[in-house]
């Protein structure tokens, strides 16, 4: 057997590496991380939207990669329901008749196009655009070219709008006496959008630093507090939905390390 080359041996460790979502990163004296992993992408565009992917990766300042991953999670649908397994890497559900499917019909571009987006993005927004391309019964290369030509940056204006929108969920949280966790307090760097938390910023699950990574954890514990809090209200006890959100707890709790404590956060 013909020994493999340094870049042979690198892919098959980054394919092996995207074979599942999310990887748990060792950490010294801390509980393991989380991350996300990726996977290629390999498509032809116009050389238009090859320019203005360049031009708008470097206005951010984020890698092309970067960027082509936020324009996919921003501007796809969401397709992913939360898991309800109790391990931190497998948060979501994908749809297997939109990421599988046994049979799809496919719509290309008029033309190839002139230039080649090759880069590794997100599992996530990997899953997302397979989902959409099923869906809606297009090429990733026509969608992705779609996307980088029509996407709009947040001004600063729409930025601090974010801000005061996430601000403002957090007074009405308090107002409605919605349950939270007794030590903690959001930052308001995320908004929650139904199907997952997103950064106000457009900043990729994959930067987060411990911190938000941190705060993510707790947002989908307070979350799973308050359906479980409403549910109880309306005594929804001995449904599937309460099934559900108690287990996403116990995955959240386990995912922060402890336990309630003190009956702080148990629902009243």
């Amino acid at each position: 057997m013909n020994k493999l080359t340094k870049h042979q041996r690198q892919y098959r460790k980054r394919r092996k590496d995207s074979e599942k979502d999310f990887r748990a990163v060792p950490r010294h004296g801390k509980e393991p991380g989380v991350r996300v992993t990726r996977k290629p992408l390999k498509v032809n565009v116009s050389q238009e939207a090859f320019d203005r992917l360049a031009q708008l990766a470097d206005e951010a300042q984020i890698t092309r990669w970067e960027m082509l991953t936020r324009m996919i999670i921003q501007g796809i649908p969401g397709y992913a329901s939360c898991s309800t397994s109790m391990s931190r890497t497998e948060r979501y559900h994908w749809p297997s008749h939109l990421l599988e499917p046994q049979e799809r019909t496919v719509k290309y571009k008029g033309e190839t196009g002139t230039k080649q987006i090759n880069y590794s993005i997100t599992s996530t927004a990997w899953k997302k655009l397979e989902c959409h391309k099923t869906a809606i019964g297009q090429s990733k290369a026509r969608i992705i070219q779609f996307l980088i030509l029509r996407y709009k940056p947040l001004t600063e204006a729409q930025l601090a709008k974010a801000n005061d929108a996430a601000k403002n969920q957090v007074a009405d949280d308090s107002a409605q006496k919605v349950i939270r966790t007794s030590r903690w307090k959001p930052s308001g760097k995320f908004l929650d959008v139904g199907d997952r938390f997103i950064h106000i910023k457009g900043i990729p699950e994959e930067l987060w630093d411990d911190e938000e990574l941190n705060e993510i954890e707790q947002l989908y514990r307070r979350k799973c507090l308050n359906k479980l809090a409403r549910l109880e209200a309306n005594e929804k006890q001995d449904t599937k939905e309460w099934e559900y959100w108690t287990r996403m707890l116990e995955t959240t709790t386990e995912a922060l390390g402890r336990l309630p404590q003190n009956g702080k956060d148990t629902l009243t």
